[in-house]
């Protein structure tokens, strides 16, 4: 019997280096995943980008993915999130046909879902909405019957809710340029561990 899959979601801290996201991507494409979404933002570590993807996998296999995305170098931290665990919002807008009847009953119900006008013609109206992805689908369900002409969403982006306080959150231990190793390596470490670095840099350490 398979195991059901399941909506996942991956909060990642990476190092803003070439090529992080095509590494990670290869993870989820040797395990058949498909991604969802991926979204990525700034943090308050100017060199320090927040990846967030989500994805249906089973429960082996998102294990398993998460165990090999926090081998590769450039990840400094890696989690699997739940709702509970953190805050989620992301982006979306539509621009919905309207007539001049009805016009007020969209506006009405775009302003209980806390959407904006963008733009308003006889023809249609473009709004754009911030909330969690379940908001952003409940918007765009109730608009169906009066015609979606177009609309996008980004993924979702994420806050923990257990954050470190005051400051504490440690920093990576790599200097954040391409190719850099840890600040910490002495100058005298061998070529095998540079190529055990490099093997995990370039994600194929990861059987």
């Amino acid at each position: 019997q398979t195991s059901k899959s399941m909506n996942m979601t991956y909060l990642l801290d990476v190092a803003n280096h070439t090529g992080v996201v095509t590494r990670i991507s290869l993870i989820f494409r040797r395990h058949g995943a498909n991604l969802q979404s991926l979204s990525t933002a700034k943090t308050e570590h100017p060199s320090i980008v927040r990846i967030v993807i989500t994805s249906d996998l089973e429960g082996r296999a998102a294990h398993r993915i998460k165990g090999q995305l926090s081998k590769l170098i450039d990840i400094f931290k890696v989690d699997m999130i739940s709702n509970d665990e953190g805050t989620f919002r992301a982006f979306g807008m539509m621009k919905i046909a309207c007539t001049l009847q009805t016009r007020p009953q969209i506006l009405q119900l775009l302003e209980i879902f806390n959407g904006r006008v963008l733009e308003l013609t006889t023809e249609w109206v473009l709004v754009e909405m911030t909330g969690t992805p379940e908001q952003l689908e409940g918007l765009l369900q109730v608009m169906q019957p009066y015609g979606i002409l177009e609309a996008v969403e980004t993924g979702p982006i994420v806050i923990r809710r257990n954050s470190p306080r005051n400051g504490t959150r440690p920093q990576p231990t790599w200097e954040v340029v391409p190719g850099a190793l840890s600040a910490g390596v002495s100058s005298t470490s061998t070529s095998t561990s540079n190529s055990t670095q490099e093997r995990k840099r370039n994600g194929t350490d990861l059987l």
